[in-house]
């Protein structure tokens, strides 16, 4: 998935006071039906997280530079769920996966989708966040995304959303643009109907001052793993299949108990679904 920069923790912080019309949905991406047996955290020990300090809102420095955010709570609770210490680094993005084979952390918590085909692949958890594809539009204008419209939908050239756009959606008429932030100020001049792309970075830009409350999500939330990737996992060495199944037990159970919801609402309060 596109990585986020430092900047926007700065929306973040806007959205977080913003008023909401409608409660966020809450995403669950366990099966209720699973069986996944309390792990034997003896055998396992502490864990080190390797994370990065640049990938609000998930893992950012505050204005003291603390490392914070969705990613760094979640790791608080799983860890009082295994009741085992954790440690949390932070370190460049392009370093994580030759710190984690060498054997200088545990498990990889910064959007990183271990590839299947490569050689010797890390091991990944059960997704814990999806992000979805959403349409925006101006808030006046009547928007049906299955059916004929006169307008055209902008959408970043040669991206993923450009191209579920024009598989799924073969009506709209497609506008590309050479970034976000070009298709939506189009959209807010008028010029496009909508705009198609990653509901997280469009949901800051909602309640951002930029969008100066022009605008709202129309249709969706849209999920295809074949366009839009497996979702935010955790990684952790090819042979450590304990402390994976350790990881996806923690991360079932603090759905479980509510604290996820918790942190979801606190980090996501515009919502993403």
């Amino acid at each position: 998935m596109p990585r986020l920069f430092l900047f926007l923790a700065i929306l973040f912080a806007s959205a977080a006071g913003a008023a909401k019309a409608e409660e966020p949905v809450i995403p669950n991406f366990w099966d209720p039906r699973s069986r996944i047996e309390r792990p034997n955290m003896d055998a396992i020990g502490a864990i080190r997280f390797l994370v990065t300090d640049d990938f609000a809102p998930f893992s950012f420095r505050d204005r003291h530079g603390d490392l914070v955010g969705f990613d760094i709570d979640l790791i608080r609770a799983m860890c009082e769920t295994l009741e085992v210490q954790c440690a949390v680094q932070s370190r460049p993005y392009e370093t994580l996966e030759t710190a984690l084979r060498d054997k200088e952390g545990d498990a990889i918590m910064a959007g990183l989708s271990p590839d299947p085909e490569g050689d010797n692949p890390l091991l990944a958890t059960r997704p814990y966040l999806k992000i979805p594809a959403r349409f925006v539009t101006l808030k006046e204008t009547e928007f049906e995304p299955d059916g004929e419209t006169d307008g055209f939908v902008g959408v970043v050239c040669d991206s993923a959303h450009q191209a579920f756009l024009e598989d799924y959606f073969p009506k709209a008429q497609v506008a590309c643009y050479q970034s976000p932030a070009a298709a939506l100020q189009s959209l807010q001049e008028k010029r496009l109907t909508a705009v198609f792309g990653d509901a997280l970075s469009l949901a800051f830009w909602l309640h951002g001052a930029g969008a100066k409350d022009c605008c709202r999500f129309t249709g969706g939330p849209y999920l295809n793993d074949a366009y839009f990737g497996d979702g935010l996992q955790i990684a952790v060495r090819p042979q450590e299949h304990e402390l994976k199944s350790a990881l996806d037990y923690a991360l079932r159970e603090t759905y479980r108990n509510g604290t996820y919801a918790e942190l979801y609402l606190r980090y996501f309060p515009v919502g993403l679904f």
